[in-house]
C-alpha cells in the first residue's frame, strides 16, 4: 500500500487527473449531516473509495479522530463507544477490537493523513454514498429505532440514532397534527403506525419523508392541543420527544381559530406579532413571543454555529425587525425579523453557544421556548496549573515564571467553562504548593471526569520553541488531538503535535487526561509571547473550544455529581 500512497502524492502534486484506479476529481466534496465540509486539502479518489483528509472530517458526525504519529495509528470514536482503529498503508482495520476490512487504505499525503470517507464512516454505522454526478460523497446518520410509550399520561418517543439528530419540529392545522422532521438521517426501519389514544394524540406515524437529502419524519395525529419537549441524551445521540395535553386557558379559549394551511395574505385575516423577549434562567432562559392568536409554527435547529431557528406561519410581525442582545451562559442573541411577505412568516432566530434541549408550549397570549442545557451538564472538568508556591516552575530569560503564567491561563479557561455552563474544578487556584500525588487525587474527589494539567515548556537548547500536548491513555488521544488542533490553528507558533509521556498526573487518572505545553518559556520569542494578555487569551480560547468540542462526544461516567 506503500505504492497507493506514493501514486496519490504524485497525483496531488502533479495537478493531473490519473487512471479510474488512482486519480483525483476537482472539487471532490464531502457532506456530512448537512455540512460541506472545509477539507483541509483536495479529496482524492481510489477504486471508487474517497480519500479525504482526517481534520474536521467526523465532528458533524459527533466523533473525534486523531492521529498517533509513533505508531502510524488512527482512531476514530464516536459517543457510542464504537471505535475504528486503522494503520498508515494498511487496509485491516479493527471495530470494537474486532477485525475489519477497508477497501483501501489510509494514507498519509503530505502533512495530512487521508482515510477512505464511505467505509470509515459505514464502520461507525452511518450512510455514506459516493455521487458521481455531484461529486460528493453524502454521509447521514442512521435511525435504529423508534419507541412510543405512555408513562403517567405523557407520550414519550424515543429515537435512537448512530450519529446526531437534527430536529425540525411543525404544527400543523386542518387537521391538526404534530410534525417532526429529523433532517439528513436514514430511517433504517421500515414506516409503519402506532395507535395511542391517550396525551391528546390518536396515532402516531413514521416513515422515510425524503430521500436526498434524507428526512426522516414522525407525525402525531393529536385529538387536542398539546405541549412537546425536545431533548438529546448527553452520553449517546438519543433524542427524547415528550408529549403532554395542554389545557386551554380562558384567554387561549377566546382567541380567534387557527389560520388555514393555505398561504395567508397579510391583511386581517392574518396573525400578528407584536414582539419578542427573552428571560435568562440560569444556564439558559424562555423565549416569548407575543402573539394575538394561534398559528402554525416549525422548529428547526442549525449547527456551525448552533441556532434555533422559529418559524411563524401566517404572521405578520408588528415591529418589523427586533434585536434582543443576551450573551448569556448558554444563548447568544435572539432577533426576529419578517421572513416573507406573501405569504407571511415572521422567523425567530436563537444564537446558542451550544446545544440546548427546549419545550414548546402556549400561554395567553405568547408562544413559549424553555430552553435547558444539554451535553455538557453533568461533566466536571479538573484545570491543574502546573507548579506553584515553592516551584516556581521553568523561568524565561528575561524571569517569566511558569507558575504565573499558567495559573493566568487556568482562570481564563475557567471562566470560559463556566460561561458554558460546564463545573469546573481548580487544583490551584493562587500561588500555593500542591504535591503532585495531591493533583490527581483532589480531581478524584473533586469528581472530574477530564482531567486538563497546563504547563509551559522549556529546553536547555534556546532555539526550541513551539506548542505540543501530552497523553498516556487511549481514552485521552482524542482530547489531546483536538487540543494541539485549536492551539496550531491560532497561536502562529510551531506545532510539535501530540506525545505520550509517562507523567504522574496522566498515570495516575483514570479519566481522560492531558499535559499542554502551550510553548516553550525557554525560547525568546515564546516567552515574551506568554507575557502577552492577549496571546494568554488565545490559548484559553483554544482549550475552551477543544474541551468544549471533547465533552459533546464524551460520555458522562456513571455515578458523575
Amino acid at each position: 500500500m506503500k505504492v497507493v500512497a506514493a501514486a496519490l502524492l504524485a497525483v496531488m502534486t502533479s495537478g493531473m487527473l490519473a487512471c479510474p484506479a488512482v486519480g483525483q476529481t476537482a472539487g471532490l466534496r464531502v457532506v456530512v449531516n448537512g455540512v460541506d465540509i472545509p477539507l483541509a486539502a483536495p479529496a482524492v479518489a481510489l477504486n471508487g473509495q474517497v480519500l479525504a483528509p482526517m481534520p474536521g472530517l467526523f465532528d458533524p458526525m459527533g466523533a473525534v479522530s486523531a492521529f498517533y504519529e509513533t505508531t502510524q495509528t488512527i482512531v476514530v470514536t464516536n459517543r457510542l463507544r464504537t471505535t475504528v482503529q486503522m494503520r498508515l498503508n494498511d487496509t485491516a482495520a479493527l471495530v470494537n477490537g474486532k477485525p475489519a476490512r477497508l477497501p483501501a487504505a489510509p494514507a498519509q499525503i503530505g502533512s495530512h493523513v487521508f482515510l477512505p470517507v464511505q467505509a470509515v464512516f459505514a464502520l461507525l454505522g452511518a450512510w455514506a454514498k459516493f455521487d458521481e454526478a455531484e461529486g460528493a460523497v453524502f454521509v447521514s446518520s442512521q435511525i435504529t429505532a423508534i419507541t412510543p410509550q405512555i408513562v403517567d399520561g405523557v407520550l414519550k418517543v424515543a429515537v435512537e440514532a448512530t450519529g446526531p439528530l437534527q430536529v425540525e419540529t411543525h404544527v400543523l392545522r386542518n387537521p391538526d397534527r404534530l410534525v417532526v422532521d429529523f433532517l439528513n438521517a436514514a430511517l433504517r426501519l421500515t414506516g409503519r403506525e402506532y395507535p395511542v389514544n391517550d396525551a391528546g394524540v390518536l396515532r402516531v406515524r413514521t416513515g422515510q419523508f425524503q430521500v436526498k437529502p434524507y428526512i426522516s419524519r414522525v407525525v402525531f395525529d393529536l385529538q387536542q392541543a398539546v405541549e412537546i419537549q425536545v431533548a438529546t441524551d448527553p452520553t449517546s445521540y438519543l433524542v427524547t420527544l415528550e408529549l403532554r395535553p395542554q389545557d386551554p386557558g380562558p384567554a387561549d379559549a377566546a382567541q380567534p381559530s387557527a389560520p388555514q394551511a393555505t398561504p395567508i395574505a397579510p391583511g386581517a385575516g392574518s396573525v400578528k406579532i407584536t414582539g419578542v423577549s427573552f428571560q435568562e434562567d440560569g444556564s439558559a432562559g424562555r423565549l416569548a413571543v407575543e402573539t394575538n392568536g394561534p398559528m402554525e409554527f416549525k422548529i428547526r435547529e442549525f449547527k456551525f454555529p448552533d441556532r434555533l431557528a422559529i418559524d411563524l406561519i401566517g404572521a405578520v410581525f408588528v415591529p418589523v425587525k427586533q434585536d434582543v442582545s443576551v450573551n448569556g451562559t448558554s444563548v447568544v442573541a435572539v432577533r426576529a425579523a419578517q421572513f416573507t411577505a406573501t405569504p407571511p412568516v415572521t422567523r425567530v432566530v436563537v444564537t446558542l453557544k451550544r446545544k440546548l434541549n427546549y419545550v414548546v408550549s402556549r400561554s395567553a397570549g405568547h408562544l413559549l421556548v424553555d430552553l435547558s442545557t444539554g451535553s455538557a451538564q453533568g461533566h466536571t472538568v479538573a484545570l491543574d496549573a502546573g507548579h506553584g508556591g515553592r516551584d516556581p516552575g521553568a523561568i524565561g530569560p528575561t524571569g517569566l515564571r511558569e507558575a504565573e503564567v499558567v495559573l493566568d491561563v487556568a482562570q481564563r479557561v475557567r471562566d470560559l467553562l463556566s460561561q458554558d455552563g460546564v463545573r469546573v474544578l481548580m487544583v490551584r487556584d493562587s500561588d500555593a504548593t500542591v504535591e503532585l500525588d495531591d493533583r490527581t487525587r483532589m480531581a478524584r474527589e473533586g469528581g472530574a471526569t477530564v482531567f486538563v494539567s497546563i504547563h509551559a515548556n522549556a529546553s536547555t537548547r534556546a532555539a526550541v520553541n513551539g506548542t505540543e500536548t501530552y497523553y498516556l491513555t487511549p481514552q485521552s488521544l482524542a482530547l489531546a488531538q483536538m487540543i494541539q488542533d485549536e492551539l496550531a490553528a491560532v497561536l502562529g507558533i510551531p506545532s510539535r503535535g501530540i506525545r505520550t509521556a509517562n507523567f504522574i498526573v496522566l498515570r495516575d487518572n483514570d479519566v481522560p487526561s492531558v499535559l499542554v505545553e502551550t510553548a516553550y518559556i525557554s525560547h525568546a520569542d515564546d516567552e515574551a509571547h506568554l507575557r502577552d494578555q492577549e496571546f494568554r487569551q488565545e490559548i484559553a480560547e483554544a482549550v475552551h473550544r477543544a474541551i468544549m468540542r471533547f465533552l459533546a462526544v464524551y460520555p458522562i461516567p456513571q455515578g458523575a455529581p
